[in-house]
């Protein structure tokens, strides 16, 4: 599998997860995080497309040496049938990759900036790991960790639009790796085993929503420390805004990507 593929889906499993945060309704109701959390879950699957631009921080602490990985990925995603566009940038010390992708029926197109010229893979182990991605959206394990999160919730407003955060730390966010990684890898499972050597020293989120129940923008942090291993340490911080929610009607093909090289496999 083509670098930029791989890199396409490992950014993009943390952008959708967050779409479950999203619904569209005026009722009166209890403004509690419960009573919202609820309310977004009743309502998720009626968002049918969205644009979206996220970032990405990592920072990996080993003793006296600091690595950081900065990325943006922005597009747009309907979700039925599955259509995606991406374009995404990568800095890692002085190193930095561009690449953009579509995902267009059953096809997918890459083109990477140090090549310069489209590639297309129709190939169904390929497509499989996509087609997985999408229901990320709509995962009820996922969202049923947040809704066990509710009561520590706080709720306020600002500019019109609900406002949840949330700061806490421990192995109950194992769960929450677990059901992420599960949802995204298609064929490769995880349990809670594999996170064993994890702390979670501090995980804040924070959910802007409109009245509407439609995502602004979702941050979350976590600072993770290496267990057994004096040093050792993670930052990820993820941030994502969406815009157009379910008012992307359509992702065309630009003319030199219908003319992309297909990818032999064997």
């Amino acid at each position: 599998m083509p670098k930029n593929i791989k890199r396409s889906i490992a950014v993009f499993f943390t952008l959708t997860l967050t779409v479950v945060l999203s619904a569209c309704s005026m009722l009166q109701f209890n403004k509690s995080a419960e009573n919202i959390l609820n309310k977004t879950a009743d309502t998720a699957k009626s968002i049918k497309n969205t644009d979206f631009i996220s970032t990405n921080v990592s920072e990996i602490v080993n003793g006296e040496q600091t690595h950081k990985v900065d990325s943006k990925i922005s597009g747009s995603i309907i979700f039925e049938p599955f259509t995606l566009k991406t374009i995404s940038e990568t800095k890692s010390q002085s190193t930095t990759q561009k690449s953009e992708l579509y995902v267009k029926d059953n096809v997918i197109y890459t083109k990477s900036f140090e090549q310069n010229s489209w590639i297309k893979n129709s190939n169904d182990n390929v497509m499989s790991q996509f087609q997985n991605l999408k229901n990320i959206a709509y995962s009820e394990k996922i969202f049923e960790f947040y809704k066990k999160l509710a009561k520590d919730f706080k709720v306020t407003e600002e500019n019109g639009n609900y406002v949840l955060t949330y700061s806490g730390s421990g192995e109950q966010f194992k769960e929450l790796m677990v059901e992420i990684v599960n949802s995204a890898s298609g064929s490769q499972q995880v349990d809670t085993n594999t996170f064993n050597d994890v702390n979670f020293k501090n995980v804040s989120i924070r959910y802007v929503i409109t009245k509407k129940f439609i995502p602004v923008d979702i941050e979350t942090t976590m600072d993770l420390e290496i267990k057994n291993n004096i040093g050792s340490a993670m930052k990820l911080t993820q941030k994502t805004s969406y815009t157009n929610v379910n008012k992307v009607s359509d992702i065309s093909l630009p003319d030199d990507v219908k003319n992309a090289t297909e990818l032999k496999t064997d």
